[in-house]
């Protein structure tokens, strides 16, 4: 009889010690999954807040590396002054817009370009340059007309100096932009203050 009653509890301590386990395992598991599901969380916050974070907004005086969102070279810009005109490199504005308005004037950004790439390429036809108050459409571009160094080669490492110019209202915005590779992954802003404010 007491070989039967060892042997009944050394039986039930056997079953509550398995059920112990199963258990812990239980909760092991249910503890990873949620662990599991904490980091995948925490991984799809950080990527959604990375994705939303502002571009870097540069100022007169600084350097930005640009890809080229079609061409996929680097080039750096460099904006040295922003400044409101009649004319710009001795072209009136008269020859690209007639207006009674003497609110517009040639928006200049003196910027120098540097081909940081492998390859050489003719700058006016390889970046795309927008101005325009935040939050604002951009301002009629012509900066062609009055920076011809940008229509010749330029070789790996070399870098030019010239200004691109627009025509725009000079009493409307507090601040302007001046945007590479717009509506790319790679746009870049120069925030550029009103000169006449």
């Amino acid at each position: 009889m007491k070989k039967l009653l060892l042997a009944a509890l050394f039986l039930s301590l056997l079953l509550a010690a398995c059920s112990s386990d199963s258990g812990s395992g239980e909760t092991a598991d249910t503890a990873e999954e949620e662990n599991s599901e904490t980091a995948e969380n925490e991984n799809d916050t950080d990527t959604s807040d990375t994705s939303e974070e502002d571009k870097e907004v540069y100022s007169i005086g600084d350097t930005a590396v640009i890809t080229s969102d079609l061409y996929e070279f680097d080039y750096e810009v460099t904006v040295n002054d922003f400044y409101f005109a009649e004319e710009a490199n001795g072209k009136p504005m008269e020859d690209i817009m007639s207006t009674s308005d003497d609110n517009f004037k040639l928006a200049v950004a003196d910027v120098t370009f540097k081909n940081i790439s492998d390859e050489a390429y003719m700058p006016h036809d390889m970046y795309s340059a927008n101005l325009s108050a935040i939050d604002e459409d951009g301002g009629e571009i012509s900066y062609n007309e009055f920076f011809p160094e940008a229509d010749e080669e330029l070789a790996p490492g070399e870098e030019i100096t010239g200004p691109l110019v627009y025509v725009e209202s000079v009493d409307y915005a507090d601040t302007f932009l001046l945007k590479f590779e717009m509506m790319s992954d790679e746009e870049t802003h120069f925030e550029l203050p009103n000169p006449n404010q």
